[in-house]
């Protein structure tokens, strides 16, 4: 490689960080479930509004990878961003359950084409530049951003939505606008896994690999979207959870970022965790510590309870980096051979 392409594939580092940034600018989040109160919706209809984008990123995680090997990694930041923005436009436009379910919808194929892509071209970027070893660093400190991100943009967003439930919605289409645009500006670093006949694996196969004949990439499958949908469920829980005490709006913003401040700083612990109880024991001791706190939440009806919450955010911090690193090491290779 020479000295202008290595610059050339190591800017996208820098790229990436601000693409991290920008796609946690969750100005919205904080205050969404008051959102769609105001709209007429129940706490049921708010949840299976959640469920539905669950639902959609699931089950495009696995088609999603294979547009990703298929068409680069950067077209699926590009195109995901894009369908994103309109998800957003449509909360800003629109206003009834129906328009809703398909903005959720949209946000979920969104979210499952720039997960996995994301996390895949900054891999390989490592990869290229012949240092893997600092990729789990890297990832631990791209979640501390993500936190931090969605901690200042969720107190923004608190505070403007005292004048408006819309705008913060506006201000996060404003973000992703230029997310996409920034992404149009990556450089796609060469494939590393080369096979043999250079065919790639068509797409049911691979959904047959890794739902059916392999075994560890199953469980795993199963264990990583477990450990997604249980640590982001607390997002929308614990706002129905705080209104319970009447939590003025402003001050969700504040909750917010200690939220997000304490999963930063977890978040760069990951590593000396696992370095020092290893991977499957700390998996096994943060499965107990997501599940015993969501019992202990359902059956202390007290403010304090909200300790519970914060431990939850810890796990998020810790986890996400801990399975991208098994994920991007493991899961590519089994699916190579």
């Amino acid at each position: 490689m020479t000295f202008n392409s290595r610059l050339s594939v190591q800017s996208n580092l820098s790229k990436i960080l601000i693409l991290k940034g920008l796609s946690f600018a969750w100005f919205p989040i904080p205050t969404i479930m008051i959102f769609y109160e105001f709209h007429g919706l129940s706490i049921e209809q708010s949840i299976f509004l959640k469920t539905i984008l669950s639902v959609s990123f699931f089950l495009l995680e696995i088609p999603s990878g294979y547009i990703a090997d298929q068409w680069g990694r950067k077209f699926c930041l590009v195109f995901g961003s894009s369908i994103w923005v309109i998800s957003w436009l449509i909360y800003c436009t629109q206003q009834t359950f129906l328009w809703f379910i398909l903005a959720e919808f949209l946000t979920g194929i969104a979210g499952s084409l720039i997960s996995g892509a994301d996390t895949a071209l900054t891999y390989d970027t490592f990869l290229q530049l012949n240092r893997v070893q600092e990729y789990r660093k890297f990832e631990s400190f791209l979640v501390a951003i993500a936190g931090i991100s969605e901690a200042i943009c969720g107190l923004i967003g608190a505070i403007v939505a005292q004048y408006n439930l819309v705008y913060p919605f506006y201000l996060q289409t404003i973000c992703l606008l230029f997310y996409c645009f920034l992404a149009t500006q990556l450089v796609e670093p060469q494939h590393q896994i080369e096979e043999p006949s250079q065919v790639r694996p068509k797409l049911m196969s691979i959904v047959k690999n890794s739902l059916i004949i392999n075994h560890s990439i199953r469980w795993f499958i199963l264990l990583s979207g477990t450990f997604s949908v249980g640590t982001f469920l607390i997002v929308w829980l614990s706002q129905a959870y705080l209104a319970n005490y009447n939590i003025p709006t402003a001050f969700l913003g504040i909750i917010w970022v200690a939220f997000h401040a304490v999963m930063s700083v977890a978040s760069l612990t990951t590593s000396r965790l696992s370095q020092k109880f290893g991977t499957k024991n700390t998996l096994l001791f943060l499965i107990i510590l997501l599940s015993g706190s969501y019992v202990f939440l359902g059956m202390i009806a007290q403010i304090w309870a909200i300790l519970f919450v914060a431990i939850i955010y810890c796990v998020r911090g810790w986890v996400t980096p801990l399975l991208n690193d098994r994920k991007i090491g493991d899961w590519r290779l089994e699916i190579a051979d």
